[in-house]
């Protein structure tokens, strides 16, 4: 790993312990911990590794930062050494909570779709001539905006 990204992991994982005890439930702090093992057993040996790790890192550290879990980290990291990149793995739970939206071939031409909790917002679009412009907006204390569902 380089140093620049062993340094951001680091300080991801520091800062993530220094908040990991504010989670309200015990079983999130739990996970916290299983997900900050899993994540430093992964190998450093080259650079899609280390921006695996630090994705997962990021997204953690906002999370526990504002006092929830949500999406990968409510369940146990997966046994198996080898993790899904994070926008796949997010993609399969979006997947897996929106029943209409398509699990393989193309992306209809246009996708809206808020959270019935109000924390996340993703608007996808076909872009002519192959490709899809995915936004996606999250927030821990729900988004304010006009998006329908």
């Amino acid at each position: 790993m380089g140093t620049k990204d062993s340094e951001e992991f680091k300080t991801a994982l520091e800062d993530i312990a220094s908040h990991a005890h504010k989670l309200d439930s015990p079983f999130d702090r739990v996970r916290c911990v299983e997900w900050c093992r899993k994540l430093a057993s992964l190998s450093d040996d080259d650079l899609e590794a280390c921006k695996l790790k630090n994705e997962y890192a990021q997204l953690l550290r906002i999370q526990v930062r504002h006092n929830f879990l949500h999406g990968p980290f409510v369940t146990p990291p997966p046994e198996t050494s080898k993790l899904s990149t994070l926008s796949e793995c997010l993609g399969n739970l979006m997947a897996q909570q929106i029943p209409y939206l398509p699990r393989v071939g193309p992306v209809s031409p246009i996708l809206h779709h808020k959270s019935p909790d109000g924390r996340a917002y993703i608007s996808a679009k076909q872009i002519p001539g192959g490709g899809v412009f995915c936004y996606m907006a999250v927030s821990p204390d729900g988004l304010k905006c006009g998006a329908k569902e």
